[in-house]
């Protein structure tokens, strides 16, 4: 068995939770970022979060066995209560992997190429302003 890859950091400021990913990830590795989010979601009550931001500025890849693992945590998350995710800094490779995850999915996902881009969209989000 494999070690976990990549790395990831958490922060919520309800109605958002922020995720940054690091590196490549594999199956471990998706599986220790589900834990975390499961955690950070624990300390809420239900529903609390709605939004989701991701930022892939230093994302690489998603192992097979990761998209795999990746796909199972996406089909539980209309039960988390998300109705928004936007990944930010996103490239070709990975737009086309996250693409695939959410099809067929009510939740809305929008595809920014930079930082800039979703805060032109998104101009009050003071943690993206801080930390993007």
């Amino acid at each position: 068995m494999f070690g976990a890859h990549g790395e990831f950091q958490i922060f919520s400021q309800p109605p958002h939770m922020y995720l940054k990913l690091k590196g490549s990830f594999n199956n471990e590795g998706i599986t220790l970022l589900t834990k975390g989010v499961i955690q950070e979601l624990s300390m809420y009550p239900k529903n609390t979060i709605r939004y989701v931001v991701v930022n892939l500025k230093e994302f690489e890849l998603l192992t097979l066995d990761g998209l795999d693992s990746l796909e199972v945590y996406f089909a539980g998350v209309k039960e988390r209560g998300y109705q928004r995710v936007d990944y930010i800094n996103i490239n070709v490779i990975a737009k086309s992997i996250f693409e695939k995850v959410w099809k067929n999915s009510d939740v809305e996902v929008n595809f920014y190429k930079d930082t800039e881009s979703y805060l032109f969209v998104h101009p009050n989000d003071s943690y993206i302003k801080q930390n993007g």
